[in-house]
């Protein structure tokens, strides 16, 4: 590699000596450069992409998204059966498989890390993911599981992969039982932790006996950066071997462009951005007011002038390519939105005055310019006023569950790869502890019905129309409005030497398949 820049530099001589012989190159070790942070390696405590990322290089689940699909394949589970009406599943585990101590996977051991999991159900982890649906866990014999659920839901066998940190199975034999484990873990997965430095790196060492074969890594270095032009700066100087979440847009742009780099995405990003509406705000509780906001807000502007068009503009949550998907939400039309609210009785000499908030540095440097440029398409319309305003991301969390927002923006990533879950959430699943606070809704009752019908279906096809009707039905009710899929997110940029690399749609990498010429 070339000589370290002084990014690297500082992040590689606070991770050790012995990491800078490493980042300096070699056949069998891989460097990755990213912007994101863990927040807890902890199964149960931990909530976020980038640690469950970290935690999906230590240990598998029961069932995997196969790789470029939304659907689920084997892992620990060779196959499985679905009983009627989508409320008991079996699973029959491969023999096979070793954690990295050596001792084999059982089904007791299945059973004792979702039973873990459940047990401590951190208030910063998604364990209710996995454990909210679970009635009860048999042991069959020593490879073969039964879960009964609470009620009927077919979207269980994509809650229980390795997607869903809390779903990774971990050994009673250096995981500890009654705590968090913070990076005491013991897994079934293709590399074991070797060294982890909050903020600094993260090193994974191969687990030869991996079930699924060595991988061709045997040590893989990720170094973190404090900002997207440290980690362009590397990369262009050698010192990664991939740079991976997240490039500014104009970077990437540039990037595609040189010869000296490789570029690769996900077409269809599963992350996508949003405004949400408080519905039993004293303004906002009226209708017309939110479907004129839906007519008045300029998606293309957004992607152009803040995104150099690496934001694809969105008309439903869910993501392109998937089954139930169906685009409702209109495109801007500035004499209905004005039309709307004159009907609600605002009108140029007496305008309705509103704030849209918005959160400063969570989603990036970007959010200040994205809420801008909203501001100046609402403002176009002569009886509407907006002003925008920002809270740190803690605070903005707070006041949002409190009720305290009327429109404000979000950003989401899935918690599994299925169309209810860009549906659900802000309805029926948790609408006060995302803000909109739509279990008050007249329709509620009737959204409810909707989603628990689909989840008692097992056929895709079948539950997605009845996640059509919920998507229509949104663009009436206007809970939400659909604005963007964040495709920079879904970019990774490498050197010409990497090989056996692609992003697939949950919009991560399987480091264990990447080799080096």
């Amino acid at each position: 590699m070339k000589k370290l820049t002084i990014f690297a530099l500082v992040a590689v001589l606070a991770v050790g000596f012995s990491v800078v012989g490493l980042a300096a190159g070699g056949p069998d070790t891989l460097v990755i450069g990213t912007t994101d942070r863990v927040t807890q390696l902890s199964p149960a405590n931990s909530y976020d992409h980038y640690s469950w990322h970290v935690l999906r290089m230590l240990s598998d689940s029961l069932l995997k998204i196969k790789p470029q699909s939304t659907e689920v394949g084997p892992a620990l589970a060779k196959d499985w059966e679905v009983g009627p009406k989508a409320k008991v599943y079996t699973f029959h585990l491969r023999e096979d498989a070793t954690f990295t101590n050596g001792d084999k996977v059982t089904a007791e051991d299945v059973k004792w890390s979702f039973e873990r999991a459940m047990k401590l159900d951190g208030p910063e982890g998604g364990v209710f993911l996995v454990g909210d649906p679970i009635d009860k866990m048999e042991v069959v014999d020593e490879y073969t599981l039964e879960v009964t659920l609470v009620e009927p839901n077919a979207t269980f066998l994509k809650r229980v992969t390795g997607q869903v940190g809390p779903a990774l199975v971990w050994n009673k034999n250096g995981t500890p039982a009654d705590e968090f484990a913070k990076g005491e873990l013991v897994g079934v997965g293709p590399y074991k932790l070797q060294k982890y430095q909050p903020n600094q790196s993260v090193i994974y060492e191969a687990y030869d006996d991996y079930y699924g074969g060595a991988p061709e890594m045997s040590t893989v270095i990720e170094l973190k950066y404090s900002n997207s032009t440290g980690l362009r700066t590397a990369l262009e100087a050698g010192d990664i071997d991939i740079a991976f979440r997240t490039m500014n847009p104009v970077d990437i742009e540039e990037l595609e462009e040189s010869p000296d780099f490789e570029t690769q995405h996900t077409p269809n990003s599963p992350s996508v951005r949003y405004m949400l509406f408080n519905v039993t705000n004293e303004v906002f509780k009226d209708e017309r007011v939110r479907r004129a906001v839906t007519y008045a807000v300029n998606r293309n502007k957004i992607a152009e002038q803040v995104f150099s068009g690496l934001a694809d503009p969105i008309y439903t949550m869910v993501p392109k390519g998937w089954v139930g998907r169906m685009s409702t939400f209109p495109k801007q039309d500035l004499e209905k939105a004005e039309m709307l609210l004159e009907s609600a009785g605002y009108t140029a000499d007496d305008p309705l005055e509103v704030t849209l908030w918005f959160t400063p540095k969570h989603y990036g440097t970007t959010e200040a310019d994205v809420a801008a440029v909203l501001q100046g398409s609402l403002n176009e319309l002569d009886n509407l006023e907006v002003e925008s305003k920002s809270l740190e991301w803690g605070a903005y969390t707070e006041r949002m569950a409190s009720g305290g927002f009327g429109m404000f923006l979000l950003g989401w990533y899935p918690d599994y790869l299925e169309a209810s879950n860009f549906l659900e959430p802000w309805t029926t699943g948790s609408p006060e502890g995302l803000g909109t606070f739509f279990n008050h809704h007249p329709n509620y009752d009737a959204y409810k019905k909707i989603m628990n019908t689909a989840k008692s279906i097992p056929g895709a096809e079948r539950r997605g129309t009845l996640y059509e009707s919920v998507q229509i039905l949104s663009a009436q009710d206007v809970p939400f409005i659909p604005l963007w899929a964040n495709l920079a997110q879904a970019y990774v940029v490498y050197q010409p030497n990497v090989e056996n690399i692609f992003v697939d749609a949950t919009m991560d990498i399987r480091t264990w398949d990447i080799t080096k010429k």
